[in-house]
């Protein structure tokens, strides 16, 4: 079991822009389980600091840094493995499915294009997930940052999802995410296709900087099977954008814990551009000393001032961070 520690600036972020803002009970929609057993690559110098960006990650660890970073909340979610680096994902999803607490958590199942139609319908038959979680990774093209959505999710499978009533969640490709063209003309047409899939649009459409943000808000259809996840972003003007312009009964809060929102660091604009950025990745030769919090908390600091900015009242904040989810996933 890995120990994880909140130092005292975490405590202060956490009690003053973080917990007068929480409920006692919230629903994580964009949670990760990482087993090394399942991944081909090595683990052997991880260590167990939350510093760490990639590590092994099992059900009991996320429940611990749940538990961890939000002391006065119970927190359940939404789990789904980590298909990235060669992952067995029969596995994983194998794993997953046996050990979450069917009576709080709910289960995406990770899927890749290579899947058969009578395979993913035995899985979904025989796991009886709430969703689908592809990967831009798995698309089968030369430049998979360029991978447009039925690259990764083909229509065939959205088809299976349609049929179940499942939930897709979408971490989209190409620089501008879904300020894109293509990911917009995708979208239009796939929610209008799929009507009984609710697709959901990873870390806000995976608009990590305002301006995309805005483009995409500008184009994004309404619709009450696409939803908008808040997970890993930690830009203010983006949630500023988000909460005034888009329907808050189609937010969902989401933590990107553990793998990719645990480290110490941020994710930063650099001008179009955004990036991971830890402390280890930081030069200091003067001035202040290392004094980074947990990716999760700048998330939810720039989520929670947006919310103040934008003045959401406490109706808003129970539909972002609990309601909304209850109602998508039958809680």
């Amino acid at each position: 079991m890995k120990t994880i520690k909140r130092n005292s600036d975490d405590i202060l972020i956490y009690n003053n822009e973080i917990r007068p803002y929480l409920l006692e009970k919230i629903f994580d929609a964009h949670s990760h389980l990482c087993l090394s057993e399942f991944h081909d690559y090595s683990l052997d110098n991880a260590g167990d600091d939350a510093d760490t960006f990639f590590y092994n990650t099992d059900i009991v660890d996320l429940k611990n840094w749940w538990e961890a970073l939000f002391p006065d909340s119970v927190v359940n979610g939404l789990i789904m493995g980590m298909p990235v680096y060669n992952c067995n994902l029969e596995e994983e999803n194998d794993y997953i499915a046996r050990n979450i607490d069917t009576d709080n958590d709910r289960f995406s199942l990770m899927t890749k294009p290579q899947m058969s139609v009578r395979y993913l319908e035995n899985m979904i038959e025989q796991y009886h997930p709430v969703g689908l979680k592809p990967y831009l990774v798995f698309a089968e093209i030369e430049n998979k940052q360029e991978a447009r959505i039925t690259d990764f999710i083909n229509e065939e499978q959205l088809h299976i999802a349609d049929r179940h009533e499942l939930c897709v969640t979408l971490h989209v490709s190409k620089p501008r995410g879904m300020a894109d063209k293509d990911n917009l003309e995708d979208i239009k047409r796939l929610i209008k296709q799929f009507p009984k899939v609710n697709f959901i649009l990873a870390h806000c459409g995976r608009n990590f900087i305002a301006p995309n943000m805005a483009a995409a808000l500008g184009e994004l259809p309404a619709a009450e099977n696409l939803w908008i996840d808040t997970s890993a972003v930690c830009d203010t003007g983006v949630f500023l954008e988000l909460f005034s312009r888009y329907d808050i009964s189609r937010i969902l809060f989401g933590s990107d814990l553990v793998n990719a929102a645990a480290f110490r660091g941020s994710y930063i604009r650099l001008g179009m551009s955004w990036h991971a950025m830890t402390a280890q990745m930081i030069s200091r030769k003067g001035g202040m000393p290392n004094r980074a919090t947990f990716a999760v908390y700048e998330n939810l600091s720039a989520m929670l001032r947006a919310a103040r900015h934008c003045r959401l009242d406490d109706s808003a904040i129970h539909k972002i961070f609990y309601d909304n989810a209850a109602g998508l996933f039958r809680l």
